[in-house]
């Protein structure tokens, strides 16, 4: 497959007659106390900007509301009806709830052009039984109880006070302070360090909100490397995507969270932000090469939603959502047709389809000590000889600087093999009797009892081995030069990702290229471990590779590990595929949570075409079903995604429930791991941007 080619997609740069104003970003709500420290010293203030005090390089201010008693609840239990509704759906509901007896009001949605409908204020979730059981008598649909922020008044009588490293006390104004470090940073103890304006003051729940203001570009260095960091993710394009959604993000939703004093959180609520402390060179460089640039629909910056992975495929807003935005529909996390590279051993292979004789002490071998024909199932089958395995062992031994000591012809050859490698040497005061009367049967002679025992504790040789009084096949013998190899010699072969310029990328390192011997064993790795030979692979794009160098230093030996995640470009994640094991008490459990049930009698899952779960009825205990969408499905079960299966095994409190699923997130809009497979394969930011957000266009928006 060619590289992706440049990009069909408009970039329209306009002119910016203005920067964009800066943002307020909530680092949090609800602690009553912060130690914070200014680089270089400097200023606290009024939040008008009027010093108050000072204070020196490296000394530590505690700042401390004082409550004087218990603070207010910070949320409240409420019951939602149905999914999320348009604004005539909200206010039709609505009406009819009213002339049920219910005092109903709607709460937007955040990242959609929708609104849930909801009723009721209660301090604790079972007080809102009631309520929830009245609906569903009266045939409503969809009841769930939510967690939702409490409106409150501050209590009057409580201070603000400063507290120095001399334990010396300060009153600080009521409203709050500004922090004015004479460097550029500010620290707050336990979150971290900031740029930009600090602010700390009380809020309604008797508790101090802290904001950092700060422009728009600087914001985004501490927001792309907590959402898509360049250790996980070491692509520049797919980096510039992440830079240009988190962007528009952030102009699209601000002031959304205003009515506590900012315009953002800092976490996945949001976007996750972590301050200077994030910071990462690549990142940076993302954000300077995308600077001004927007994603963008109808002139207007879109609502660019984004999660960490998409399970294959995401999804329409609506079935998350809620709404009809035309640049959020369901796209392919999977290439039309994978990029691959061709690679060939440069040795003949065995035609064995099946090689369970395989093992990575029989590949290390393979790659210079052991001559590669030895390599069938056939010959490794063989009774060993001393004869044969002579020349390995003073390969061996040349290999590691060893006395060329000669192998016995007499005798066990296993314990010969160890013995020519010096092994016997070490086992006075390692082994006792004992120790071989735990391991070993009686058979062995008593001046071999000793080794044999050292050979078993350190997993070279195995118990059963010593019980046979048949001798051991090549195979078993060549495995045991190959972990007494390992022992002396520990390798870890190397691993990394291919690249489309056949460069490797090590975890956590930059491309290097990757020498190949002429001669040249190629193997496969499946997901069970298992190994074979082969005389030629397509490796796709982002395959892991593990290699085994030669005596030269190119590989002469190179695995292509078989992804259990598959061939989608959502695969370089964890959460590509997961499993989650339930009893059936700990599932109740979640489940009542967020709805009433006596018991879970069935599930009954409604997927679309690409295995999410759009729409989920509990049937409970009592045959009374429970519907539940969106969102919702995965919060209900405490999943990472919606694309899910299940089984169940067992019956009644023994029953237990295995649900196997792929994905992390909500689904709508840009996969970040999908965002890294396409770049991979040499898509564009730009590229990007327009499959996951399609007829978007990339513009400096005012």
């Amino acid at each position: 497959m060619k590289p992706f080619l440049v990009p069909a997609l408009i970039l329209s740069v306009l002119p910016v007659s203005a920067a964009q104003p800066p943002l307020k970003i909530g680092l949090d709500t609800q602690a009553t106390e912060w130690i914070v420290s200014l680089e270089g010293g400097g200023q606290v203030c009024d939040r008008a900007g009027t010093p108050l005090l000072k204070l020196a390089p490296d000394e530590k201010l505690r700042i401390w509301w004082d409550s004087r008693g218990a603070a207010d609840p910070t949320s409240e239990y409420r019951v939602q009806v149905g999914p999320p509704h348009t604004a005539q759906q909200a206010a039709a509901l609505m009406k009819r709830l009213k002339d049920l007896g219910e005092a109903p009001d709607r709460v937007k949605v955040p990242d959609a052009d929708t609104w849930r409908v909801l009723t009721g204020h209660f301090k604790t979730a079972p007080e809102a039984e009631p309520v929830l059981q009245k609906l569903q008598d009266l045939g409503f649909d969809e009841l769930w109880v939510a967690t939702e922020s409490r409106d409150t008044v501050p209590r009057k009588g409580r201070a603000l006070y400063a507290v120095s490293d001399r334990y010396e006390r300060r009153a600080l104004p009521a409203a709050g302070v500004w922090l004015k470090p004479t460097g550029e940073l500010t620290s707050l103890q336990g979150k971290g360090r900031y740029r930009g304006k600090v602010e700390i003051f009380p809020n309604a729940q008797g508790r101090l909100t802290v904001v950092n203001t700060l422009d728009l570009e600087t914001y985004l260095r501490g927001v792309v490397p907590k959402e898509m960091g360049a250790w996980e993710f070491p692509s520049l394009e797919a980096l510039k995507a992440q830079a240009v959604a988190a962007r528009t993000y952030a102009v699209a939703n601000r002031g959304k969270r205003m009515v506590d004093g900012f315009d953002m959180g800092d976490t996945v609520a949001d976007q996750v932000y972590g301050g200077r402390d994030g910071e990462q060179s690549l990142t940076d460089r993302a954000i300077q090469e995308t600077e001004g640039l927007f994603a963008t629909y109808g002139g207007k910056p879109i609502q660019a939603l984004f999660m960490a992975n998409c399970g294959g495929h995401t999804v329409d807003v609506a079935h998350v959502f809620g709404g009809d935005a035309p640049y959020l529909k369901a796209a392919p996390c999977y290439p039309a047709k994978p990029m691959t590279l061709p690679y060939a051993s440069g040795l003949p292979v065995t035609a064995e389809a099946q090689q369970p004789w395989l093992n990575w002490e029989l590949l290390r071998l393979a790659a210079g000590i052991l001559p590669p024909d030895w390599l069938s199932g056939e010959r490794l089958a063989r009774p060993a000889r001393a004869e044969d395995l002579a020349a390995p062992v003073r390969a061996l031994q040349q290999r590691l600087a060893l006395d060329p000591e000669p192998l016995a012809r007499d005798g066990n050859l296993l314990l010969a093999l160890a013995q020519a490698l010096g092994f016997h040497r070490v086992v006075d005061g390692q082994e006792r009797p004992q120790d071989a009367a735990y391991f070993l049967p009686g058979n062995l002679p008593a001046g071999d009892r000793l080794l044999a025992t050292f050979l078993t504790r350190r997993g070279i040789v195995p118990a059963a081995a010593w019980a046979t009084q048949a001798p051991p096949t090549l195979r078993q013998a060549l495995v045991t030069l190959g972990r007494l190899w390992q022992d002396l010699d520990p390798l870890t072969p190397g691993e990394g990702s291919l690249l489309m310029d056949r460069q490797v990328r090590r975890k956590r390192g930059g491309p290097e290229p990757l020498s190949l011997s002429p001669r040249l064993l190629l193997a496969e790795e499946s997901p069970d471990g298992a190994l074979r030979l082969v005389e030629k692979a397509d490796i796709q794009v982002g395959d892991r590779l593990k290699w085994i160098p030669g005596e030269d230093g190119s590989a002469a030996v190179l695995v292509r590990r078989l992804d259990p995640d598959g061939a989608a470009w959502d695969r370089y994640n964890p959460t590509a595929h997961w499993r989650v094991d339930y009893a059936e008490a700990d599932l109740l459990a979640l489940v009542r949570k967020r709805i009433k049930v006596s018991g879970i009698r069935e599930l009954r899952a409604q997927h679309n075409d690409q295995g999410r779960v759009l729409d989920l009825t509990l049937v409970d205990s009592q045959g009374a079903p429970h519907r539940v969408r969106g969102m919702h499905i995965r919060g209900l079960l405490g999943l990472k995604d919606n694309v899910f299966r299940f089984l169940t095994v067992g019956q009644g409190a023994q029953r237990h429930w295995i649900f196997y699923g792929r994905g992390w997130g909500h689904g709508v809009g840009m996969c970040q791991t999908g965002a890294y497979g396409m770049a991979l394969e040499g898509a564009s930011f730009q590229q990007i941007l327009t499959h996951y957000y399609p007829g978007t266009e990339l513009r400096r928006v005012d």
